[in-house]
């Protein structure tokens, strides 16, 4: 039983990032690398988790930039919204995001991060 799920995780380990969700994402992550995924990312001070497309977020800036594609569909984000977050020093898998219309103030979806997957600039 150990080694089927030691195989399992090798398994999901190599399995092949996300497809990249929208033409803004395609070119912040033209000529970088994608990583292996992460349950968790820090928090850095001058960085914001972004809405990059209907079901991807962005956080990052420089050499790494990190693409979280929620596990379960997210209908309804959009570029505009602003995102409502309420982390504890790291964004993680699992974590509740919300969105609010930044114009209208209307809430949006509320959607959970997927595993975050680096891009990096060689």
């Amino acid at each position: 039983m150990r080694i089927a799920a030691f195989g399992v995780a090798a398994l999901a380990a190599c399995a092949a990032p996300p497809a990249v969700p929208s033409d803004y994402t395609r070119t912040e992550l033209a000529g970088r690398t994608a990583g292996a995924p992460q349950r968790c990312v820090s928090i850095q001070q001058n960085e914001s988790l972004r809405i990059v497309g209907p079901n991807a977020f962005l956080y990052g800036a420089g050499r790494t930039v990190w693409l979280n594609v929620p596990p379960e569909n997210c209908r309804g984000l959009r570029d505009s919204d602003v995102l409502v977050t309420e982390p504890l020093g790291q964004y993680c898998r699992g974590d509740l995001m919300r969105s609010i219309d930044r114009y209208s103030k209307i809430p949006g979806p509320t959607c959970r991060l997927g595993d975050f997957i680096p891009y990096t600039r060689r």
